[in-house]
């Protein structure tokens, strides 16, 4: 196994020294290439700085596909990719070129029950510039699959579905004031406390769906009002971020949020609530075969509570799971790190599943 876990971490490491922030992915999207076109075998098609490679044999009706982006956010902390005791550090090397690398070897070394190999740009970064989505209008027919298998980092084990994922504004409405006189008025950032505290003293409910926990929030990212110095305000903007769990019915879910929200406004003032965009979640899907071994494989399952492109694959009634080397709670800090072992074992487990499908 020390050979293997050294491999796919030089060869992490190689894919960390190459930035690729999001809708900059050009030169990673060459060096996979050129890495797939070591295996004649393979059937490597391209859109943009997307790539698909399938291998012979392939059943689009009920194969596998392997997905994992590029693309990383921007970069922060020391560049390129950093080796110390069994390990890779880097941007990226969670979020996630550590199963990128596993998905690389993967088309060097086959497994018995061909796969279909998804690399893909822009996931970063607003849905609408997605890989994914530039390939289904390029080439859908290259996305076809029985399941997904989604790379990003989760410690190894199964993380099932995803949660939702929408974005509200809310507006607290008030009364223009002088600020010598603002008994004549109505201060809305004052107002605002009462939604504030609300947001934060608001319990966790648990929801659980095929036996996993998930943990629906509603969190405020962002503030902004005031007019000048000696005004008092008549608005306040307040942006929501809510992530909500696969209950099986999004739109449901989105109008308790919102009623939710309301409650605690003062629509007779003005106060409101407007949903501005969202993505929906998805099932953990564990009855599917090849995601109920993958389980008994790794030994662990749990909810994903962030949203993920199982979506995507769910949207078109593809059963999908995230599944990849790394720890979640390290992507997108300056702590990214990824142990040579964990590598090692994702690849191992993957190819000993995708020995026995069928």
């Amino acid at each position: 196994m020390s050979d293997l876990a050294s491999e796919l971490a030089d060869l992490t490491a190689r894919l960390v020294e190459i930035p690729s922030v999001s809708q900059e992915e050009g030169d990673i999207a060459d060096f996979v290439e050129r890495l797939l076109g070591r295996n004649p075998a393979l059937d490597v098609r391209r859109v943009g700085n997307n790539l698909v490679a399938t291998m012979p044999g392939y059943d689009p009706g009920s194969g596998v596909i392997l997905a994992g982006h590029l693309d990383t956010v921007p970069p922060f902390g020391p560049p390129g990719a950093r080796r110390d005791g069994g390990t890779v550090a880097g941007l990226g090397a969670v979020d996630m070129k550590g199963g990128v690398a596993v998905m690389c070897r993967m088309a060097l070394e086959p497994p018995t029950v061909p796969v279909r190999l998804v690399f893909y740009a822009a996931e970063e970064i607003s849905r609408v510039h997605s890989g994914l989505l530039q390939l289904e209008a390029a080439a859908p027919e290259l996305l076809s699959a029985g399941v997904a298998i989604l790379m990003e980092p989760t410690g190894g084990i199964v993380e099932a579905g995803c949660q939702g994922t929408a974005k509200f504004k809310v507006r607290i409405r008030g009364r223009r004031a002088h600020t010598a006189r603002p008994h004549m008025g109505v201060n809305a950032i004052h107002g605002a406390h009462r939604h504030l505290a609300w947001l934060d003293s608001a319990a966790v409910q648990e929801v659980e769906v095929e036996g996993c926990l998930y943990r629906p929030s509603l969190s405020a990212v962002s503030i902004s009002g005031g007019v000048a110095g000696n005004v008092v305000p008549d608005e306040v903007e307040i942006q929501l971020n809510s992530r909500f769990a696969p209950t099986g019915d999004d739109e449901g879910s989105l109008a308790a949020v919102a009623e939710s929200i309301s409650a605690v406004l003062d629509g007779a003032r003005g106060d409101s609530v407007l949903l501005t965009d969202w993505a929906p979640s998805a099932p953990p899907n564990l009855s599917n075969p090849v995601i109920a071994r993958l389980i008994q494989r790794t030994g662990g399952v749990r909810a994903k509570l962030g949203w993920t492109d199982v979506a995507f694959f769910w949207e078109r009634g593809i059963a999908a799971c995230n599944f990849g080397p790394g720890d979640p709670e390290l992507a997108h800090t300056d702590s990214e790190v990824v142990a040579e072992e964990d590598l090692a074992a994702a690849w191992l487990s993957l190819r000993e599943v995708l020995h026995s499908v069928g």
